[in-house]
């Protein structure tokens, strides 16, 4: 194995520079080393800060506890403020002691659903926990509390995955994905075999229907199809997106649709269109709704 990538693994604490197989020997040996078995899967990966570390599973934590036959106390429980704070003691039976806090937030964000996003956004509120969120919210502290101070008896310093939920731009990578860092992403090969491939390629390609190679959020032409206004209003998003939101229905099937407008030039073409208009729509799938992108009047209904 390279010494710079062992450095790297060892001081830096970053694992993705390694092989797989390489991860591998270095996931059991590290098993090995605290007596645990690698079978059981006690930890998987987390990216973060752009490295690839381990963090200690459940699994890992009830066999440490088992292992070093750690007993835990609760001795205190608390609520500052916001926070639901439990404090854990640990003892080993060598009387070897230590003390964890496990804490969470007894409040939590208000989310609406955003019609022009197609999610859910913050509308930048705090509501407190409901009450199966609180007693969700009690036992998790408790358990960050006992795992904590497990790892910490056990002379493990890494996450458990208790905590990792709290930590932002955080990502879970189950054992056994690839994790490559950026310098490990293979380039592909620029051979003159393998350029006159993709310019052959890009000769064919050429005066085919676009339709081929059409992006999920295309344009859609209505070609012909003319629709009638059944309803209109307009409004504002949580995320501060002005929009118009109509239901026409199709001339020639009958079918009723909503669309959505959100751009000031749409808007105004679609505020000018009365209840008698008939016009023509081109519109594009966006998170499942349909955006205008140009209205067309042909005429009046009879």
């Amino acid at each position: 194995m390279d010494l710079s990538i062992m450095e790297k693994v060892v001081v830096q604490g970053d694992l993705s520079s390694l092989k797989p197989e390489e991860r591998l020997i270095y996931y059991t040996k590290v098993c090995e080393s605290v007596g645990l078995n690698p079978l059981t899967k006690p930890f998987d990966y987390l990216k973060l800060d752009g490295k690839l570390v381990l963090y200690a599973k459940r699994d890992a934590t009830d066999q440490l506890r088992k292992i070093h036959k750690i007993s835990i106390t609760i001795t205190s429980r608390e609520r500052i403020g916001d926070v639901y704070c439990v404090t854990a003691r640990g003892e080993t039976t060598d009387h070897r002691t230590d003390e964890s806090i496990g804490a969470v937030s007894l409040m939590k964000e208000e989310k609406i659903w955003d019609e022009m996003r197609g999610r859910k956004v913050s509308t930048g509120k705090v509501l407190p926990l409901t009450a199966d969120e609180l007693a969700n919210a009690v036992m998790k502290a408790e358990t960050k509390a006992k795992r904590r101070v497990t790892l910490s008896l056990s002379g493990l310093g890494m996450m458990d995955e208790s905590e990792i939920e709290t930590i932002e731009d955080a990502e879970r990578i189950e054992v056994g994905e690839p994790a490559q860092s950026s310098n490990q992403i293979q380039k592909k090969p620029t051979s003159d075999n393998n350029e006159s491939k993709a310019e052959s390629k890009t000769t064919n390609n050429k005066g085919k229907n676009n339709s081929d190679t059409k992006p999920s959020n295309s344009i859609q032409k209505s070609e012909g199809e003319i629709y009638k206004m059944l309803d209109m209003a307009t409004g504002t998003s949580p995320g501060g997106v002005t929009f118009a939101k109509m239901k026409v229905v199709n001339l020639a099937t009958g079918e009723e649709s909503i669309m959505l407008a959100n751009t000031e030039e749409t808007i105004n073409q679609v505020n000018a269109i009365s209840n008698n208009s008939q016009f023509k729509i081109d519109f594009e799938m966006s998170n499942g709704f349909k955006i205008v992108k140009s209205v067309q009047l042909v005429g009046e209904a009879a």
